[in-house]
């Protein structure tokens, strides 16, 4: 019988730590990307070449291939940064990030910056509370 060590607080502690910050860096660098994407010009000429309705175009196609985007974008990040399991955060982030919006948080902290330096922030605080909130998913046994 062999013992393994049991890890201490302090490890686990410094390991969720760890996990949170990655998890925000990573939501923060993706909105800047969809950020980039959208003052670019990159999503108006995919959104002017189709015969949609630009509403309909948002929700039916832009928002679920803007989420499996991110997701398929974030989860081999995270998985390379070290942060296991991935899925949570990438499932959780979003909802989280969709979450501020509709309690209008973008609106309350306009005194911190324009729109999209808020955006960034609360992007990486949503992927950075998703990391938190699944941090017990890091103690089940593989």
């Amino acid at each position: 019988m062999t013992d393994i060590p049991r890890p201490t607080a302090g490890g686990f502690a410094f390991r969720v730590l760890l996990r949170v910050v990655v998890s925000a860096a990573v939501g923060a660098v993706l909105l800047i990307a969809w950020i980039w994407a959208y003052q670019s010009g990159v999503l108006d000429r995919v959104v002017n070449e189709t015969s949609l309705g630009g509403f309909l175009l948002l929700v039916v196609v832009g928002l679920p291939v803007a989420l499996l985007f991110s997701a398929l974008l974030a989860g081999p990040v995270l998985w390379v940064l070290k942060v296991r399991p991935v899925w949570p955060i990438v499932l959780i982030g979003p909802v989280l990030l969709g979450l501020a919006h509709y309690f209008k948080l973008p609106d309350q902290f306009a005194g911190v910056g324009d729109k999209w330096t808020v955006l960034t922030l609360l992007a990486g605080a949503s992927y950075g509370l998703a990391g938190l909130l699944t941090a017990p998913a890091m103690l089940k046994k593989r």
